[in-house]
């Protein structure tokens, strides 16, 4: 089970073991493994004072041994549900920040995506935030012990605005362009890409999680490549309806994985701005008919599909 742990992380975890048996506690709590990361943090990876591990100490608590705690040792107690989750969302850290081994950052960060256990709540009250310190890990990963990928993630990848303006059609469609690749670009800069909890959290505006409003998006992408595509073959095009509230139920965007989400989103986007890029100039007449609506052109489309791009992905972000 700890083949790919560091020697740090598993000294971490058996001090773990050592402080809910000296607390005798009958499991080892996040709060355990947190004050065994402190014991052996040599490294200060937590920038947390020494005295810290003496406060959260008191802020646990000594339970009277029962008689069987008396008679186990450190070795015996078995890990928490909520400690063994944070040994997992630990694993999933250094798989997404592309390191081999798991140590001893990624089980903070662990510990800090269980929001509402005991040690992320005494890791916040030391003033630890898990975006700004999943950012400091992630800066100080060295390339050696790093996974070998053939790519990173799509959110990670600076994205390929420096594309010249190929076509005359570009430069019509040049102000809808831009405002998409802006739109991707300050997103990018305020979303958190790795979050499930950041990507549960509700709109205040629609009763959607960010991942149902960004799988919504997701939706409005797919049919609009497909729409441009039929654009570029045809000489007319019609469509029964935009994407709906449907279809995010029946895709369960609500249960998907939030950093595929929002890659999945990015990557639809660009390849939307590739295929803009290349539109002819004759395409730009192209009428468009969805549902019973009157017929718009090809620069209308762009533009309808930009704003509201604009206006769900500013909720998502500003979590309005």
């Amino acid at each position: 089970m700890f083949e790919r742990y560091t020697e740090q992380a598993r000294r971490a975890i058996f001090f773990g073991r050592y402080e809910a048996h000296l607390l005798h506690s009958p499991l080892i709590e996040t709060e355990h493994l947190l004050l065994g990361i402190l014991r052996d943090d040599k490294r200060g990876i937590l920038g947390v004072p020494e005295s810290a591990a003496a406060a959260i100490r008191r802020h646990i608590g000594q339970k009277e041994p029962t008689p069987e705690l008396r008679a186990s040792t450190a070795v015996d107690l078995p890990l928490s549900q909520e400690t063994k989750r944070a040994l997992a969302l630990g694993a999933e850290e250094s798989e997404r920040l592309q390191q081999k081994q798991i140590d001893t950052p990624h089980l903070v960060l662990g510990l800090l995506r269980v929001e509402d256990s005991t040690a992320a709540k005494l890791l916040r009250e030391q003033g630890l935030d898990y975006a700004a310190y999943r950012a400091t890990v992630r800066g100080n990963g060295s390339g050696e012990g790093r996974l070998e990928r053939a790519t990173e993630r799509a959110f990670d990848r600076p994205p390929p605005w420096a594309e010249e303006r190929i076509s005359a059609a570009a430069a019509l469609l040049d102000p809808s362009i831009r405002a998409l690749e802006n739109l991707l670009d300050r997103t990018v800069a305020h979303i958190d890409a790795d979050s499930d909890s950041y990507g549960e959290q509700r709109l205040k505006r629609k009763d959607w999680t960010r991942k149902q409003a960004l799988g919504h998006l997701i939706d409005w992408a797919m049919a609009h490549q497909q729409w441009f595509a039929r654009a570029l073959l045809t000489s007319k095009l019609t469509a029964v309806e935009y994407p709906g509230e449907a279809a995010v139920t029946a895709r369960h965007y609500a249960e998907y994985s939030w950093p595929e989400i929002v890659d999945l989103w990015v990557l639809l986007n660009r390849l939307l701005i590739h295929v803009l890029l290349r539109v002819p100039e004759d395409k730009l007449d192209v009428p468009f008919r969805i549902g019973i609506a009157d017929p718009i052109q090809f620069l209308q489309l762009a533009e309808r599909y930009v704003e509201h791009c604009e206006e769900m992905a500013g909720q998502v972000v500003a979590h309005l």
